[in-house]
């Protein structure tokens, strides 16, 4: 970093010394060079947070009891004072920097998004045009980029991986005595939830989608086998959650649960007849509250004892079972596979992921554990808060349909039938199923959408892509969304 003390100009220790300018709740280090001797008096002025200022000659920290035996007599001139404000959103104008060190926003920035700084105001005291310069260093140690440059009074970087940055600010006279005045600013970068304790507004907004025909499947030469062939789907209007249910709403439902299963034929679709909840499902839920809470902690994702800083996040780990008994629990449904894949690829528009057509990368999902920004494979970090990847939104408004956590879905897995599909589901369970691809248990396969934090696959992320595993076992990796016809929550 470029410090104060490699400013000093000189390689003679009697004419450098240090002086510590602050009030108790603000300190900033300055560094004097001088032809002249350190002052050993007390100078007083208004410090950089608009409170009064003391500076005190000599001594390595800072103190507020007079000068120390290090001090000498001689410097009258005062440092400049640094002055630095910064905004998470677009400045309408210079004067619109509303934060400060002391005035932080309760949310940080989010990994690749902008921050902006505004280093108006600094000035010396008597007057002297002064230059500034910048420097921001992320968690390891190594320096951003500084955009138009670090001399800039107006600047802006983008901090790509998670966890605290420092932002410095250093202010020197451009003539005289050359001193300099830091200040610095620690912001900790993480996306932002779409409410804290995972439930309130908007993490439950559901989103309305138009009906319409499109090709669901893949043409010939694109995909995998299970996505031909392709063929016209029409969906009449559907809303669908923006975002993946969070443990913070899982939560609510698992404090009302009571293991009585949904009565038969809820949750079912309006337009397909044998949708709803089977009562020889039941079995498949939890008996007890407590041995539910116990097998999400034992499956080891999201979900915690204790609220904690994970509300916000996918819950995973559940069971198409579980699933789905949430939804009908929140008067809605689980999508449809056509339905899934028509928010996919936006419709009619006929998207290849989401976000249009554009190859993924990091700004546009969370997937091959690349969201921290480091190496390595973390499922705390890799899997952050729903929404956390805005680009990546679908043509409605959803976020995290490609990446985050695999979503289950209604259809059982099975080849798409030739011919076209009016408002359908493969609703059918398989007699045998081993013979269909599942596991011996008495559920069959069911499908599963859009890719996961760590799957590294960009294909998965394709609105077409198709994947399936027995409902009865659940995975680190694997949520949900939930659905409702546009006539009302079912």
């Amino acid at each position: 970093m470029r410090s104060s003390s490699s400013k000093s100009g000189t390689s003679d220790p009697a004419r450098v010394c240090r002086t510590w300018v602050g009030t108790a709740a603000s300190v900033v280090s300055i560094v004097v060079s001088s032809s002249l001797a350190c002052s050993g008096g007390i100078t007083h002025g208004t410090a950089t947070d608009g409170g009064p200022r003391v500076d005190l000659g000599g001594g390595d920290s800072p103190h507020t009891d007079g000068p120390t035996n290090e001090a000498v007599t001689g410097i009258v001139d005062l440092p400049p004072a640094p002055v630095l404000r910064f905004h998470l959103q677009t400045p309408r104008d210079e004067n619109d920097y509303p934060y400060s060190p002391g005035n932080t926003p309760a949310e940080g920035p989010a990994p690749r998004s902008m921050v902006y700084l505004s280093a108006t105001g600094s000035a010396d005291p008597e007057g002297t045009p002064v230059s500034v310069f910048w420097n921001v260093q992320a968690p390891d140690g190594s320096y951003l980029t500084i955009s138009p440059g670090p001399g800039a009074p107006q600047a802006s970087f983008s901090p790509s991986v998670t966890g605290p940055h420092l932002v410095t600010l250093e202010v020197t006279e451009a003539t005289g005595l050359r001193q300099t005045g830091q200040v610095t600013l620690t912001l900790d970068v993480r996306p932002v939830p779409c409410a804290a304790d995972g439930v309130g507004a908007p993490c439950r907004d559901g989103l309305p989608l138009a009906g319409a025909t499109f090709t669901a499947g893949s043409p010939l030469g694109v995909g995998n086998d299970d996505e031909f062939p392709s063929h016209a789907t029409t969906i009449a209007p559907f809303v669908l959650d923006k975002y993946e249910v969070t443990v913070g709403r899982f939560r609510s439902f698992l404090a009302r649960y009571d293991a009585v299963a949904p009565p038969e034929g809820a949750g079912a679709h309006p337009l397909i007849a044998g949708s709803g909840w089977r009562s020889q499902w039941d079995t498949s839920l939890p008996s007890s509250r407590d041995l539910f809470k116990f097998a999400l902690s034992e499956c080891g994702g999201t979900w915690t004892d204790d609220v904690g800083p994970s509300e916000a996040r996918p819950i995973t780990c559940v069971t198409w079972f579980e699933a789905f008994a949430f939804c009908i629990w929140d008067n809605q449904r689980l999508p449809t596979e056509a339905e899934w894949e028509y928010a996919a690829a936006g419709g009619d528009e006929q998207r290849r992921y989401p976000w249009g057509d554009q190859p993924p990368s990091v700004d546009l999902a969370a997937f091959g554990c690349l969201f921290d920004g480091r190496p390595t494979c973390s499922d705390q970090d890799d899997l952050p808060v729903v929404g956390s990847v805005i680009a990546g939104a679908g043509r409605w408004g959803h976020l995290d349909l490609s990446g985050s956590v695999w979503e289950w879905t209604l259809d059982v897995y099975g080849p798409y039938a030739a011919g076209p599909c009016d408002n359908c589901a493969n609703v059918t369970e398989a007699a045998d199923p081993i013979a269909n691809g599942g596991t011996g248990s008495d559920n069959t396969p069911r499908v599963f959408r859009g890719g996961d934090f760590r799957f590294d696959d960009p294909s998965s992320l394709r609105a077409a892509s198709r994947y399936a595993f027995d409902g009865s076992f659940p995975d680190q990796t694997r949520g949900f969304r939930c659905a409702h016809s546009d006539s009302g929550r079912n």
